[in-house]
């Protein structure tokens, strides 16, 4: 058994998007753009949430589904742990990258604190869905494949 590349992957690309959407509001407060009305920024929030929820149950976890349905060498387990390290240390850089943005005069302790333990949760949330993927997707082509007695 061997780990999958894939998801790993897909989940560092998915993680950075994430770190950025999750303080979207403080962006964009922050920033010297104009803001829009309080329904359209409602809107565009919600969106961007709605989009983060696509791009982890839809495009992750359809990843390590494809990739347990195709790959009979990969193993759910050291799969979901690479790419719950991949997203965490992913959203580690973007997180922080966004805090150091919003509040420069916070201190590197403080910003890598509150960096790294929303990463940690992003983490195991990933690692969860693509274990999940791997796992439906093996248990699936178990089944669709001809057992000999």
């Amino acid at each position: 058994m061997r780990t999958a590349a894939l998801p790993p992957v897909v989940a560092a690309i998915v993680a950075l998007a994430v770190s950025g959407i999750r303080r979207l509001s403080p962006i964009l407060l922050q920033s010297s753009v104009s803001l829009p009305s309080a329904e359209t920024l409602s809107t565009y929030l919600l969106s961007a949430r709605f989009t983060a929820f696509l791009l982890v149950y839809g495009l992750l976890f359809g990843v390590a589904l494809f990739t347990g349905l195709r790959d009979a060498d990969a193993a759910a387990a050291s799969t979901a742990l690479a790419t719950g390290a991949s997203a965490t240390a992913a959203f580690l850089v973007g997180s922080a990258a966004v805090l150091w943005y919003l509040g420069p005069d916070r201190g590197p302790i403080a910003t890598a604190v509150f960096a790294l333990g929303a990463s940690l949760g992003v983490g195991v949330q990933f690692a969860v869905v693509a274990y999940a993927g791997v796992a439906i997707g093996e248990s699936r082509r178990e089944e669709s494949s001809p057992s000999l007695p």
